[in-house]
């Protein structure tokens, strides 16, 4: 997977510590990604740092040949904000292949099973 950084208004040590961080917990995501080619993946990581509010906000933006996933958090520290944005982008990831597998377990794309349940959603879909 090829992985592009973005750092706005950090030091050199927190640069550091991001670009460290974010290397380290790559693998979880690329392991998902294992049925796209290595060069179709994009992982933009972002970071910026808000002074005002002693504030981290990350950024992940996965480009995959057919969806762009983004998974943004803010937390006070790095690692957080990077764990935050980890997770929510691979319970992106996860959703989307369940999508292309046509499998219709995930929660979020769940059909009604039988025809009573199917003929009550277009009731309910007419009201």
């Amino acid at each position: 997977m090829q992985l592009n950084f973005f750092k706005k208004n950090l030091s050199k040590n927190e640069e550091r510590a991001f670009t460290d961080y974010v290397n380290q917990k790559i693998d979880s995501i690329e392991s998902l990604l294992t049925k796209f080619a290595y060069d179709a993946r994009l992982l933009k990581a972002s970071i910026e740092k808000f002074n005002k509010h002693d504030a981290y906000e990350v950024e992940f933006c996965l480009t995959l040949p057919n969806k762009t996933l983004v998974a943004k958090e803010t937390s006070h520290t790095i690692t957080k904000a990077v764990d935050l944005s980890k997770d929510r982008l691979i319970s992106q990831i996860k959703k989307h292949l369940a999508i292309l597998r046509k499998e219709r377990s995930h929660k979020s794309i769940r059909h009604p099973e039988t025809k009573e349940e199917l003929f009550e959603s277009y009731r309910h879909a007419e009201k």
